[in-house]
């Protein structure tokens, strides 16, 4: 645990005893004060987490909101983070990034049934919980578009003759494996025969072990991975740029991190999926339930970054049938040969 996330421990055990003695508690104002328990691999992931960060950072500026935050470093530290940020009372909603607080988060809004939830990136079916989830493979689709036109270009020195491209999953579950279909499918799809290759770290904090799945794959043929793995993902695009290769980043801008290397990258707003939520509470508008998100809404897509413009028009095209609801992307990887067929 975080420095901050100590001394936010204890500011909430002082401020349980002052509720004791006080018997009640009112709001010293009416500035709404929100908490976010990031998930395990914290701030600096320059990925899902940052961007959660970014969220918030806009809430408090766009809408005078107050934040605390803990940075857990274990799955195990999410139910006992909640539950100190909901006895305390001051929220007004609690935030929790990514699939695997789930178990955590319905554990504590059922203790807490009068304390307000939100969750990103998975569903958590309860009264006081407002989930945000997105429609994984149309993000994986798109970037799928762009590797398949991509490694065609023979013209390009980090593109090589043999049509081979590649993911790197942080974990074998079924939110990855989602974008996973989506990017073959979107491959395949503008490049009928082109190959995908896939592997998963079984980790989103294990950068060396993504580096050494990405070699294998550029050893394979691979020129162009996706690296859809929170922190882990940045040693695929060390990878990429100690060989000479194109990477794919996650979740936000990661082309700094590889100047030259970073082809785009499959932006997952949770940014704006954070600050929707906290919008929601201060404009009075918070509803409980399920809230899918995707291209249509603004909460995926892609980075231009060194897209040829030919190949951006394809995407670009392809995306907004996506969102018109024309195109559906396969939801399985075992679906996607029965999709492409349907879809000739």
């Amino acid at each position: 645990m975080t420095v901050r996330a100590r001394t936010l421990v204890f500011g909430v055990l002082v401020l349980g005893v002052a509720l004791l003695l006080m018997g009640s508690w009112q709001p010293a104002s009416a500035q709404g004060r929100y908490a976010i328990v990031f998930a395990t691999g914290g701030l600096g992931d320059q990925s899902f987490n940052d961007s959660a960060y970014e969220g918030m950072q806009r809430a408090q500026a766009e809408l005078g909101i107050e934040f605390d935050y803990a940075e857990p470093s274990a799955v195990a530290e999410y139910e006992r983070l909640l539950t100190l940020f909901a006895q305390s009372r001051r929220y007004d909603l609690i935030i929790s990034i990514g699939f695997d607080q789930a178990d955590a988060v319905a554990a504590v809004a059922d203790r807490f049934p009068n304390q307000r939830f939100a969750i990103v990136d998975t569903s958590v079916e309860r009264p006081n919980v407002a989930a945000y989830v997105y429609r994984e493979p149309e993000r994986g689709f798109l970037l799928g578009v762009i590797a398949g036109l991509m490694t065609q270009r023979q013209d390009d020195p980090k593109i090589n003759a043999a049509n081979v491209v590649g993911v790197v999953g942080g974990m074998d579950i079924p939110l990855i494996n989602a974008n996973i279909a989506g990017y073959i499918a979107g491959a395949r799809y503008v490049n009928p025969q082109a190959d995908v290759r896939y592997s998963y770290v079984g980790d989103w904090v294990d950068p060396a072990r993504g580096k050494e799945l990405a070699l294998a794959q550029f050893d394979q043929g691979v020129d162009i991975i996706w690296g859809a793995a929170g922190r882990s993902g940045r040693g695929v695009i060390q990878a990429a740029q100690e060989n000479n290769k194109y990477a794919i980043g996650a979740d936000s801008d990661q082309g700094h991190l590889a100047p030259g290397h970073v082809l785009t990258n499959g932006m997952k707003l949770v940014n704006n999926t954070v600050f929707l939520a906290v919008e929601s509470v201060e404009q009075n508008r918070f509803q409980p339930g399920i809230n899918v998100l995707g291209i249509a809404e603004g909460a995926l897509g892609y980075s231009a970054s060194l897209v040829p413009d030919d190949i951006r028009a394809v995407a670009d095209d392809i995306a907004q049938r996506i969102a018109s609801g024309e195109l559906v992307p396969p939801e399985t990887i075992d679906a996607v040969d029965q999709w492409l067929a349907d879809n000739r």
